[in-house]
């Protein structure tokens, strides 16, 4: 065969239309999207990831890395709303998620284990003993203890703590490298994952599902719809359940300060109403997030106040250069509880609130279990009260502000649920 019969069939092959029937198309090639492939695939469906970006482009490729049991809602919060039955039940749901996420991420995403919760003001301490209570007490959770700001202090390299909790079941992983490793799961049991290929738009007619895509239709019996903060468009019936949230994030260069700063911990988060969070890396650095800004754009000054916020709680690292600084959109509810749904073949992602490497992992599961009828672990979270924000955009981005940054008057005004 000559060159040029050779680079017409490859151009031909390329032209070619590809296979745009599917069992299952599923939305989001992020940690809830793959794992809902991964779990399709192994149950035998023929099953098409359709991503607008690359994988782990969205939240899952940029996040903190911290992998641990519970909701954004706190322990006490769930039992104020949801009673002891179900907050019991939802509770045992994330723990097995966190087992579920260790399990996948094997031994290629830089696993590292305990993780603390730090008192930013000394009145914060008696929420988090409050929280530690209910796991031990209501959940039967052992995993997590109590630690006085003498016994932090020799773990942690900041002056800014006021005691807190270790949960050991709770463990830092590498983002990136564990979205990818989602991604080979679903490809090795059978799934095929699309990348630069943007859904506009869903129909159902007669029992199947149409989804727009610039390149063509593609058709499926059941959508996973797995794509956070940008589901509404696809989903009317889920825009204001949620509402964006932008944080930042930053990186050391490798330094001995930088890998010393949490001591023998992998990461940590505070109480603050920044709500500051940081993981050490397997190369040394220190990650370092916050923010918590209700709005998809971001504010001025945003990259230096963070890295004002950096050295204000570790002063040892002033003179530590920054590799590099990002941000991005997250799914935030009212409650901090998810908001699943699965209707007509349509099984709805959305509301991970910060949560999602363990909580968008179980949900690929669950929304597999869902559609290939094996039982309706799904129907636990997708039977939580749907409650709206606020109905306007301005109306959502005051809600949000008063309830990061004055939670007390969020409670006076009904905003939040304990």
């Amino acid at each position: 065969m000559s060159l040029q019969t050779l680079a017409r069939s490859f151009q031909a092959a390329a032209q070619a239309p590809r296979n745009r029937i599917a069992e299952v198309c599923v939305i989001g090639a992020g940690y809830a999207g793959l794992s809902s492939a991964y779990h399709l695939a192994l149950a035998g469906y023929d099953t098409v990831v359709l991503e607008a970006g690359d994988i782990g482009s969205g939240a899952s490729g940029r996040n903190g890395g911290q992998v641990m049991p519970g909701f954004a809602a706190d322990p006490g919060a769930m039992l104020a709303a949801l009673g002891p039955a179900r907050a019991t039940a939802l509770w045992a749901l994330s723990v097995q998620a966190v087992a579920k996420t260790r399990a996948l991420a094997g031994t290629a995403c830089d696993i590292d284990p305990h993780v603390a919760i730090v008192a930013a003001r000394p009145n914060d301490l008696g929420a988090i003993e409050n929280a530690v209570a209910i796991r031990r007490d209501l959940f039967a959770d052992r995993h997590i203890r109590l630690v006085d700001r003498d016994s932090l202090s020799t773990r942690i390299a900041t002056e800014r703590q006021y005691g807190g909790a270790i949960d050991t079941r709770a463990f830092a992983l590498d983002p990136r490298k564990y979205v990818h490793a989602l991604a080979r799961h679903a490809r090795a049991a059978g799934a095929r994952i699309d990348t630069h290929c943007p859904v506009r738009r869903l129909a159902r007619d007669n029992g199947v599902w149409t989804l727009e895509t610039p390149t063509g239709d593609f058709r499926a019996s059941h959508v996973v719809l797995a794509a956070n903060i940008d589901i509404p468009g696809l989903a009317p019936a889920a825009a204001g359940l949620a509402a964006p949230v932008r944080t930042f994030m930053l990186e050391t260069e490798p330094h001995r300060q930088a890998a010393a700063a949490l001591g023998d911990l992998a990461a940590a988060f505070d109480t603050s109403a920044m709500l500051r969070y940081f993981r050490r890396t397997a190369d040394g650095r220190l990650q370092f997030g916050g923010g918590g800004w209700p709005s998809r754009t971001a504010p001025p000054f945003a990259d230096w106040l963070l890295r004002r916020a950096l050295v204000g709680m570790f002063p040892s690292l002033a003179g530590v250069r920054i590799a590099r600084q990002w941000s991005g959109l997250v799914d935030v509810t009212r409650d901090g509880l998810p908001r699943f749904a699965h209707q007509d073949g349509l099984v709805r992602l959305l509301g991970f609130c910060g949560h999602g490497i363990a909580l968008a992992t179980m949900a690929g599961q669950l929304a597999a279990d869902a559609i290939d009828a094996q039982g309706d672990r799904l129907a636990l979270v997708a039977g939580l009260s749907q409650t709206r924000m606020w109905p306007t955009a301005l109306g959502r981005t005051a809600q949000l502000a008063i309830q990061s940054f004055s939670p007390g008057f969020a409670k006076t005004l009904g905003l939040a649920t304990a």
